[in-house]
């Protein structure tokens, strides 16, 4: 996640701070709103920046630090809006703002309290260890679940005061924490981890996808094998025209087995749910990892969609490294 944003109001701040003027009351109502969201970020901010300090690696760490860099361009967005608003400067294209949706801001309202409370039960479950397998993946699925409240807020607050969207900004939704190869120890979890790692992360949470069906069948002298899938949009910052990526098959253990690239050419909202059916590839019996497909059942499986670039409604693109 780039940090142009956090420049962006550090400069507005300079500029604006010296031409405050007389708020009309719906302006002042606005502003005290911001400062109360402004306040709790910086809170969370702090304690995430806190939580951050205690890990000096793994892949925790870079869950972490994503968290980290959505609280503090949550904050930068607030204030960036709030500087506008008082200054009287009027927002422009190049901040890339939008107009509050108070539907979508309800709804994302009841999305967090629901967020809020997945949270608490992982928190819960995670202090039950001290350290080992079991209590490592209870950390990370703490932290996932944390990613999801930050980027949850994001959208909310961009939703409700027409805040500017981050051009580099990343969304994520609720995913299962990934498998984890490491020695634990009871401090915590000894595993290499990357920026790759956090980027990841990013990528394949952005669509939660679910099979719903698999179909082998032969057509014309030639063996498929399809899928119905469900795509949840849990983690689209704004609605999509077209989003190509990768579409990755696993057993239950999250051991990838199988990936097959897939672009989905229909127009999906944030928080829509979309399905394709009868979608698939062209089975070939020489290969095992075909065979796996073909052979397992659809409950053995487990499937996670991972975005490699997103062409938006509005003209504009975002492409992953």
């Amino acid at each position: 996640m780039k940090k142009q944003m956090v420049v962006l109001a550090l400069c507005m701040t300079a500029l604006l701070g010296a031409c405050t003027r007389s708020l009309s009351p719906e302006e002042q109502a606005r502003v005290e709103a911001l400062r109360t969201e402004l306040e709790a970020t910086k809170r969370e901010v702090a304690g995430a920046e806190a939580q951050n300090a205690q890990y000096s690696g793994g892949l925790v760490k870079a869950l972490l630090s994503v968290r980290l860099e959505l609280l503090k361009t949550n904050e930068a967005l607030i204030e960036q809006r709030i500087h506008a608003i008082e200054s009287g400067a009027k927002v422009t294209i190049e901040t890339v703002a939008t107009n509050p949706d108070v539907a979508r801001a309800n709804q994302l309202q009841d999305d967090i309290a629901k967020q809020e409370a997945k949270v608490t039960e992982a928190d819960a479950k995670a202090s039950l260890y001290s350290g080992g397998l079991v209590g490592a993946m209870a950390v990370m699925g703490a932290a996932t679940e944390r990613n999801t409240l930050a980027m949850l807020r994001q959208q909310y607050l961009v939703a409700k005061y027409g805040l500017a969207y981050p051009k580099q900004g990343a969304v994520l939704s609720v995913a299962s924490p990934p498998s984890v190869a490491a020695d634990e120890t009871a401090g915590g979890v000894d595993a290499t981890a990357t920026s790759e790692d956090a980027d990841r992360q990013v990528r394949e949470q952005i669509l939660e996808a679910a099979l719903l069906r698999k179909q082998y069948a032969k057509q014309d002298y030639q063996d498929y094998v399809f899928f119905d899938i469900t795509f949840n949009a849990k983690g689209l910052d704004k609605p999509a025209r077209a989003i190509k990526g990768v579409l990755t098959f696993m057993d239950l253990f999250n051991e990838p087995k199988f990936a097959l690239k897939w672009t989905i050419d229909k127009p999906i909202s944030p928080g829509a749910s979309y399905t394709e059916r009868g979608s698939g590839f062209e089975y070939n019996q020489f290969k095992d990892d075909h065979q796996w497909v073909r052979n397992t059942e659809k409950d053995n499986m487990k499937i996670k969609f991972r975005v490699d670039s997103i062409l938006y409604q509005d003209g504009t693109t975002r492409t992953f490294d």
